[in-house]
């Protein structure tokens, strides 16, 4: 496909109004900003307008804009970072960041009394095992070793309370997952 060997207005409305769209989608998926994305597209088109005497022959047009797309956005990406905030932008990120450490906390919160409840479900061994393998750390040999049981009675029982717990707290998975991305370092 030789589009732009013979690129005229036409050709170019034509590839904006084709690719336009999804483009701006996949520049987002590399800068998180909507604005930037569409400047990101929108300044590919000037180019390729300008540069339209200088490209003589492009075999596969859409991968030509997707590739072109993919390195101005890297561009625009890597500026975006060495441009100090604004003191409004500053403003908002902190209280942005200061609603997600107040989310999470209750979001831990409420996790931890469901889990201590889902806890109490479970026999009194299943308990004990799962205490210390989750909480204290120790490893199976340990635990045989503390209650003075064989490791497979170990296994076996964190096999069912790991069971006992997954059945309890299955409504709370999208909680759990929530909990885990907050409290991931940045």
């Amino acid at each position: 496909m030789t589009q732009l060997v013979e690129m005229n207005t036409t050709v170019l409305n034509t590839l904006f109004k084709a690719h336009y769209d999804e483009l701006c989608r996949y520049a987002f998926s590399i800068v998180k900003d909507q604005d930037a994305a569409e400047d990101v597209v929108q300044q590919l088109f000037i180019k390729l307008w300008e540069k339209r005497d200088s490209i003589r022959e492009i075999d596969n047009i859409r991968s030509y804009l997707f590739r072109s797309t993919f390195n101005m956005s890297l561009n625009e990406q890597k500026k975006m970072q060495r441009m100090p905030k604004s003191d409004d932008e500053a403003v908002r990120n902190s209280s942005l960041q200061s609603e997600v450490q107040t989310s999470s906390l209750l979001t831990t919160n409420e996790l931890q009394g469901r889990v201590d409840s889902a806890m109490m479900v479970l026999p009194e061994k299943c308990r004990e095992v799962f205490r210390l393998s989750r909480f204290e750390q120790l490893s199976y040999k340990e635990i045989a070793e503390e209650l003075e049981i064989s490791p497979k009675t170990v296994e076996n029982q964190m096999g069912k309370a790991l069971r006992i717990m997954r059945e309890e707290l299955k409504d709370y998975l999208p909680l759990v997952v929530l909990t885990l991305i907050l409290n991931m370092p940045c």
